[in-house]
């Protein structure tokens, strides 16, 4: 297993540039003006060493230069130069100077607004109003915090989101009333990115056929096992009637054009698709976002009476609209398209053909309210953007154990395991590259494998950052890549004892490379080319021990068992990050307590009960029905004593336990709690 640690220090790695500072900087034209100029002329990267120049030079920095530098960079696709569009985005939110560099910051508000949602936005722009140092800090953490490979100087979900900005201005062109120069769809395509299905056309009223389903629509029942039943008004069953009523969806049909994006997968266990429907906007005549079909029709074919004509007023006292059937009609188009549109057509039917006319006057407006509620509820249910490149590359399983401990100086300290399971990402790379399988668990081709071939790193990292989101450190370690599938194997562990002065921001985050030069990624991504698996952990540190010599603290308790041949470090036993203990085994619990108080001989004196309650499948502890109890005293040399304590478990049968502590100072009667919950599985 190989430890580093290091402070870390972003700079660019871009090119020798000090020609251009020495040269062309001392030009007047400033630097932002000269590089939109190399661009115009085709000379790209001319351009991007001249802004990449001027962000060398001390002082502050113009923070269009940063923005244009992503911008250029990701609809070139120029993959060499991600690392510097990251940290020169990044500077240019937090080091911009001069009143182009406020515009600059107040226009990445707007083209960051699709993405982080209307509170947001709204608290940005109070910051941005009121100069507020905040804003940028705020600004950079949305991404460091979205930034699925955190210990890498390239933020892949910065770089896709502008990837879309630059696809979608290049496909969404009907109009560009959007912030990105597009129409609506290029809205949505910035938060989900390309959608699973879709389908456009236009919607008609096919002159043969309609007359035949205007009189099936009205004369339909509703069971043909049943008497047949339709609807009562005598009106609705005279052929004139049906031509009045026909003529009436002609007037107001004005064959819009749409276009339905489906999200299968936005987010796990999503049981319906996300829909969003684009279209001819029947007010303006634009193509834009609708909030439902019935957007296609015009508000007055709702609302016929208003006309005050003899023909409307019949349709409203028949309790049927121009815009009943043309709901009735369009989703007929689109039921094909997803069940939605299918359940919502039957609905429809079933509801007029099932009730009489008093009960389905103002049915199309509270159908139309209705449609547009279970629209916009599961709109509401995904979160406001997701990667699409993320699920590309297959996830690791990621968890992250802490506990707090006080150093030999009483200063306090964090224990953090890293816990990944890499053999899943790990086999579909191998398999695809150059491995095959027997019996489905074999990896064959000679002694090609993770342990001596040298291609494939286990990267397991841990980040911390300061109060505007700088990385003041990271720790990483390369634990071995375990590749058995076997459910009893152990996942591959990192071990970091971390500095815990105050509450923090960290990040963990596990990378599976390959660096077979051979090998090739499965799709072509902003992530580095050799990532073959990932995850990462966004989380607070907890509130730190107290290290007051006057002050009675003790550690978070740490439960693990005896297995013959296996340890964690540093412990002498194997800790239980994941609470589970086997059947049968001896529980050991390792606990610290400091700043013991002397009695008048110069020793110290506590204290220590345990006890062990059931918890209830619910989640209930138990109180009074308690599993063990046992009161120790123990007499020590010094103020701070650690021990690993065996608890005797043999009859405790499988199920969910709350084990208490509580550790009294005799001498100065202050007491401290602590608990954790453990299962025992047989």
């Amino acid at each position: 297993m190989i430890f580093t640690y290091k402070n870390i220090s972003y700079t660019g790695t871009l090119l020798a540039l000090l020609f251009y500072s020495s040269g062309l900087l001392a030009q007047p034209q400033r630097a932002y003006e000269r590089g939109l100029e190399a661009v115009y002329s085709g000379n790209i990267t001319q351009a991007l060493d001249i802004w990449y120049s001027a962000y060398t030079q001390p002082g502050g920095i113009d923070s269009r230069i940063g923005f244009e530098f992503i911008r250029v960079v990701t609809e070139d696709q120029r993959r060499s130069y991600y690392e510097d569009a990251t940290q020169m985005y990044k500077r240019a939110l937090s080091d911009g100077a001069g009143p182009d560099s406020r515009v600059a910051i107040r226009q990445e508000i707007e083209r960051m607004r699709p993405v982080i949602g209307e509170g947001i936005y709204r608290q940005w722009l109070e910051w941005w109003e009121q100069r507020n140092g905040i804003l940028s800090v705020d600004m950079r953490g949305y991404w460091i915090q979205l930034d699925p490979t955190p210990a890498k100087p390239a933020n892949e979900r910065l770089i896709e989101h502008w990837e879309r900005i630059a696809e979608a201005r290049r496909q969404f062109t009907r109009n560009n009333h959007t912030t990105y120069g597009t129409d609506d769809r290029g809205l949505i395509y910035v938060r989900y990115g390309e959608p699973d299905r879709t389908r456009r056309g236009i919607l008609t009223l096919q002159s043969m056929n309609v007359r035949n389903w205007l009189e099936r629509q009205m004369n339909e029942p509703v069971d043909t096992d049943m008497e047949e039943r339709t609807l009562s008004d005598p009106d609705l069953r005279d052929r004139e009637f049906a031509n009045r009523i026909l003529d009436a969806m002609y007037a107001y049909h004005q064959y819009p054009e749409f276009e339905v994006w489906f999200y299968e997968n936005i987010t796990e266990n999503q049981q319906e698709p996300v829909i969003f429907m684009f279209g001819t906007d029947v007010r303006s005549d634009e193509f834009s976002l609708q909030t439902s079909l019935e957007d296609f029709i015009p508000e007055r074919a709702f609302n016929p009476e208003r006309t005050r004509s003899e023909d409307d007023l019949r349709f409203t006292r028949a309790g049927i609209t121009p815009a009943l059937m043309l709901q009735l009609l369009y989703y007929e188009q689109l039921a094909q398209a997803d069940t939605f549109f299918e359940r919502r057509l039957n609905d429809l039917r079933s509801r007029i053909l099932e009730q009489d006319q008093d009960a389905f006057r103002g049915l199309d407006l509270s159908f139309r309210s209705e449609s547009q509620q279970i629209v916009n509820l599961r709109a509401g249910q995904v979160p406001r953007e997701k990667s699409t490149y993320e699920g590309a590359i297959p996830q690791v399983p990621l968890r992250v154990y802490q506990y707090r401990f006080l150093n030999d100086n009483l200063d306090p300290v964090l224990f953090t395991y890293v816990e990944s399971s890499a053999q899943e990402a790990f086999l579909i790379d191998y398999h695809r590259n150059r491995g095959r399988f027997i019996n489905g668990s074999d990896l064959v081709e000679g002694n090609n494998t993770p342990e001596n071939n040298g291609f494939y790193e286990l990267i397991h990292s841990v980040l911390a950052y300061d109060e505007s989101w700088n990385i003041t450190q990271i720790y990483e370690d390369t634990p071995r890549l375990n590749t058995n599938r076997a459910p009893d194997h152990q996942a591959s562990e990192s071990f970091f004892r971390l500095p815990h002065t105050k509450r923090s921001n960290q990040s963990a985050s596990v990378e599976l490379m390959n660096y077979d030069p051979d090998s090739r990624p499965l799709l072509e991504t902003p992530f580095p080319p050799a990532l073959r698996g990932w995850n990462k952990l966004q989380f607070r540190q907890p509130q730190p021990l107290r290290s007051h010599p006057d002050t009675l603290e003790v550690a978070d308790l740490v439960l693990g068992y005896f297995k013959e041949g296996y340890s964690t470090e540093p412990f002498t036993f194997v800790v239980a990050n994941n609470q589970i203990v086997p059947y049968g085994e001896t529980l050991m619990l390792h606990f610290e307590v400091y700043n013991l108080r002397r009695m008048y001989n110069g020793f110290t004196q506590f204290e220590l009960t345990y006890r062990i309650f059931p918890v209830d499948d619910d989640g209930n502890v138990l109180t009074e029905q308690t599993e063990f109890i046992l009161t120790l005293n123990f007499t020590n040399e010094e103020t701070v004593v650690i021990e690993d304590l065996e608890i005797e478990t043999a009859d405790l049968g499988p199920g969910l336990y709350q084990l208490v502590v509580y550790i009294s100072d005799l001498e100065s009667e202050q007491s401290k709690e602590r608990g954790i919950r453990f299962e025992v599985v047989d």
